[in-house]
C-alpha cells in the first residue's frame, strides 16, 4: 500500500512569509509618506510662487504691497489650495513683506518667501508660528461644537489669525456648565492668544450654580449665586446680575451676564487681593481658561497695541481713539456694547462696552482694571469699582 505523504508550511516558514510582507509593508507606508510630503512641499512652493506673483502685480497697481504695516493676517485675498495656511506681514510702509507658507500634513516644514527674495526658502518669516504636527492635538482641529475645556494651546497656535472678516479662522464650541449650556465663538488675535469673541453667559435665574476645578478656573468648588436680584453691592461677595436687557428672547444680541469683580475671579477679596496685590489666581472662565491680565501694560493693552500696528509691539496706554475700530462687533474682537450695571441699575447698555480683568488696581483696594471701548476711543488698561457689573471675555491660559 502507497504511504501517502501531506506537505504543508511549517510554522518557522509561515513567520518568515508574515515578517517578510511586513518589512514590504512598511517599506511602502514610507515610501507613500514621503511622495505624500514631497507633494505637499510642491504644493506650499506652488502657492508661494503664486501669491509672489500676485503681490507684485498689486504694488504695481498701487505703489505698494497689500495690508498694513505691523499686522500679521491669513495673507487674503491671496489664493491657497486646500490644507495650505499663510501668515503674511507687511512692513516699511508697504514696501517689504514676508510671507509664510505651512501645511496641515504632519511633518511637512514651513516655507516663507519674501520682497527681497521671492524663492521659496524653508522656515518661517520672523514673528510667525512655526507649524505644528498635524494642526494641534493629535493632529485634530478644534472641531466646531467640542467642548471649550478640550480646547488647547497647539490647536490654538495652529489657527490663522483672526483679523475681522475671515470667518474660516473661528470656531465655534460649547460650554455646558450651569443650567443651560452655552455656544461660543473663539479665534486667534493678533497677538497669538486665543480669546472668547462672546461675552461669558454664565449663571443660573432659577438657583445657584456651582463650579468645580473639572469644569472651570477653580482649586475648589466655588458656587456662583443666583442672578437677578437688587441685593446692595458688596466689594468681596460673589455677585452676578444677570443678562443685560435684550439678552433673552426674540432678537437677544447675546450680550451676556454682568458680573462684580468678586464673582468674575472667583471669590477674590479686599483681603485675598488687596490693591497692588496683582493679579487673581481663579476665575469663573472655563477650565484651562482665565481672566486676561489688565494695568497699562496687560493683555488688554498689548492686544490693542498689536491691533494698532505697533512696530515695536509694546503695549498701549493710549486713552484716547487708538485702533477702537477693532474693538466693534464687527472687528477682530466683536466686542459688545453691553454697559454695567451699579446699585442695582443697567447703565450704557448699547453705548460701551466693559470687561474685566483679573488684575487689582495700583492703589486703590476697590477697584480694579477693566478694557473699556465705544463707538469712537478704546481704553484697555482703565480702573474702577470692583463692585461695578461688567462683562466677562476669557483667553486661552
Amino acid at each position: 500500500m502507497r504511504n501517502i505523504r501531506q506537505t504543508g508550511f511549517t510554522i518557522v516558514e509561515l513567520l518568515v512569509v508574515i515578517i517578510v510582507i511586513s518589512i514590504l509593508a512598511a517599506i511602502s507606508i514610507i515610501a507613500y509618506n514621503g511622495i505624500s510630503t514631497q507633494a505637499a512641499t510642491t504644493v506650499l512652493k506652488s502657492d508661494l510662487a503664486n501669491a509672489s506673483r500676485q503681490l507684485e502685480l498689486n504694488k504695481v497697481e498701487s505703489g505698494q504691497y497689500q495690508g498694513t504695516d505691523g499686522t500679521t493676517t491669513d495673507g487674503s485675498p491671496l489664493k491657497k489650495s486646500d490644507g495650505t495656511t499663510l501668515q503674511y506681514t507687511r512692513t516699511n510702509n508697504g514696501q517689504d513683506y514676508c510671507l509664510t507658507a505651512t501645511s496641515n500634513r504632519s511633518g511637512v516644514p514651513a516655507f516663507h518667501i519674501s520682497s527681497t527674495n521671492p524663492s521659496p526658502q524653508e522656515g518661517i518669516c520672523l514673528g510667525h508660528t512655526e507649524p505644528i504636527a498635524g494642526g494641534g492635538n493629535d493632529g485634530t482641529d478644534i472641531a466646531n461644537g467640542s467642548s471649550i475645556q478640550s480646547v488647547i494651546q497647539s490647536q490654538c497656535q495652529a489657527l490663522p489669525i483672526f483679523n475681522g472678516t475671515n470667518e474660516s479662522a473661528v470656531r465655534t464650541v460649547t460650554d455646558a456648565r450651569g443650567d443651560t449650556a452655552q455656544v461660543y465663538t473663539i479665534a486667534k488675535l493678533v497677538d497669538n492668544k486665543c480669546w472668547m469673541l462672546d461675552n461669558l453667559k454664565l449663571g443660573s435665574t432659577t438657583g445657584l450654580i456651582t463650579l468645580t476645578s473639572a469644569d472651570s478656573n477653580v482649586s475648589s468648588n466655588f458656587t456662583l449665586p443666583q442672578v437677578g436680584s437688587n441685593n446692595t453691592l458688596d466689594y468681596d461677595n460673589p455677585r452676578v446680575y444677570g443678562p443685560v436687557p435684550g439678552d433673552t428672547g426674540s432678537g437677544a444680541t447675546n450680550y451676556g451676564y454682568l458680573y462684580n469683580w468678586s464673582a468674575a475671579t472667583a471669590g477674590a477679596t479686599r483681603t485675598t487681593n488687596p490693591a497692588g496685590s496683582g493679579n487673581a489666581v481663579y476665575s469663573i472662565c472655563p477650565k484651562g481658561w482665565r481672566l486676561p491680565d489688565g494695568n497699562e501694560s496687560g493683555e488688554f493693552s498689548m492686544l490693542n497695541a498689536k491691533m494698532n500696528n505697533s512696530t515695536a509691539g509694546l503695549p498701549s496706554t493710549n486713552s484716547g481713539s487708538g485702533y477702537y475700530q477693532n474693538w466693534q462687533n464687527n472687528g477682530a474682537f466683536r466686542g459688545i456694547l453691553s454697559g454695567y450695571w451699579s446699585s442695582g441699575t443697567f447703565a450704557h447698555q448699547n453705548a460701551s462696552g466693559y470687561f474685566w480683568s483679573r488684575t487689582a488696581y495700583s492703589s486703590h483696594a476697590g477697584n480694579a482694571f477693566y478694557g473699556f471701548f465705544n463707538a469712537t476711543s478704546v481704553s484697555p488698561g482703565h480702573a474702577g469699582s470692583r463692585g461695578f457689573g461688567q462683562a466677562i471675555r476669557c483667553l486661552l491660559d
